[in-house]
């Protein structure tokens, strides 16, 4: 049994989201009650949104990477735990017996929040359940090998994150334009406490409460500079300035236009999600007024979406020389930024609908998050290393312990500490 549900796992997981998403999209909009031309349309757009959503994110990681690449070389540090990135992480989460079972205990969770009325989110976003997984497998090694305990973990967190979901997904929609949306992707979730942590604090310091650098305010007191493509390409000109790319001018003014292109192109795929979206969002509506009065639903996608806000890729920008300078000075750290630090854009997702969209605050938030997520990764300590180990991959040369940014989950921490009792 356990092989056929990790079995069903990689297959899932294997279909790349591209393609799991239209699915899950398709069925959906069929199961309440859409027209199979119409779904299908809607399924197809999804994925040809997600796709395009994939290639210029992909397009804004690799043209930063060169830069990132080089300031972490510059800085000269040195830290015993390296930041891998994602990839890997998802890959060595799903690679042991705890992360191979995550995904139905996951939609479990879901669907037995959905009846019981605990949620109205319903969770598409299969892929992300890595995140999941990696608790799970973390948890169950912390516990001395207790499976159980890291498939009770992962059911927490799957709970906790279709709870903030609801919680924020007014905000989203109505910020980000995405209606019957919701953001249940566990690392935007855990950000979300530290956001309005953050904001409670500036609100009450004289002078800082009333900077307000929005989307409106930098066009219209920044003036042509203000432009989101002239303000992506003069960042991309200062980051690449910091990255030492002015050695070489064409690279340099690549990466420039780049960020200006990615600040263009990124609402422009959004609006393709409303799109199709807006199909199944529609259908549930209609379905769940007439059998549930009224009663609203949502369906949780990738925080993915939410990058395509301005305000949220230059703050990504900016932060990106600031955490490298963050893991120089910030005590107890053992990791050093660098396979996520070109997708910073991810850890600032949430920012800008919890702060009325101020490049300022995203700035400031960001800070807090980074410096939490260095040190949750640094107390996880060879968690993760062990897990990648014992999966087949090979450490980078002179490495003696991997993590990436995007595990510093500090739900998963207090789980983990909690599981560390029992070990």
């Amino acid at each position: 049994m356990v092989n056929i549900i990790g079995i069903v796992s990689d297959f899932l997981t294997g279909l790349g989201v591209s393609v799991l998403l239209p699915i899950v999209i398709f069925i959906l909009a069929v199961s309440f009650k859409q027209k199979v031309g119409k779904a299908l349309i809607a399924a197809l757009t999804f994925g040809v949104a997600f796709i395009g959503l994939n290639l210029i994110i992909g397009l804004l990681i690799e043209a930063v990477a060169p830069a990132t690449a080089n300031m972490v070389e510059a800085t000269g540090v040195q830290r015993d735990i390296f930041d891998v990135g994602w990839p890997v992480a998802g890959a060595v989460a799903y690679s042991t017996l705890a992360g191979a079972l995550v995904i139905p205990v996951s939609l479990g969770v879901n669907f037995i929040m959905l009846a019981t009325k605990l949620t109205k989110t319903i969770n598409v976003d299969i892929w992300n359940f890595w995140h999941h997984a990696l608790v799970a497998s973390i948890v169950t090694i912390a516990s001395g090998g207790r499976v159980w305990m890291g498939l009770i973990a992962a059911g927490i967190l799957a709970a906790v994150c279709l709870v903030v979901a609801d919680r924020t997904a007014k905000r989203v929609q109505d910020f980000y334009n995405l209606p019957g949306v919701s953001i249940p992707q566990a690392f935007a979730v855990s950000s979300v406490p530290i956001i309005v942590g953050v904001n409670w604090v500036l609100d009450r310091i004289p002078g800082v409460k009333n900077i307000q650098w929005d989307e409106s305010h930098i066009r219209e007191k920044w003036g042509f500079f203000g432009n989101p493509l002239i303000l992506g390409c003069i960042l991309g000109l200062i980051l690449g300035a910091l990255g030492g790319l002015w050695r070489d001018v064409a690279a340099w003014l690549t990466l420039s236009i780049t960020l200006g292109g990615v600040m263009l192109l990124l609402p422009m795929m959004v609006k393709l999600f409303v799109e199709s979206l807006s199909t199944v969002s529609e259908a549930a509506r209609n379905v769940f007024k007439e059998k549930f009065k009224d009663r609203e639903i949502y369906i949780g996608l990738d925080s993915a979406l939410l990058i395509g806000h301005p305000i949220t890729i230059a703050s990504a920008v900016i932060l990106i020389p600031l955490v490298l300078v963050l893991a120089i000075i910030l005590p107890f750290n053992r990791v050093l930024p660098f396979g996520d630090l070109a997708a910073l854009a991810y850890f600032v997702a949430m920012v800008p609908c919890l702060s009325r969209g101020n490049l300022f605050r995203s700035v400031i938030c960001g800070l807090v998050t980074m410096s939490i997520v260095l040190l949750v990764t640094t107390s996880f300590g060879s968690g993760m290393t062990q897990m990648a180990l014992e999966a087949g991959y090979a450490l980078p040369e002179g490495t003696t312990d991997i993590t990436a940014l995007s595990s510093g989950n500090w739900i998963g921490w207090v789980l983990y500490q909690i599981a560390r009792l029992f070990g």
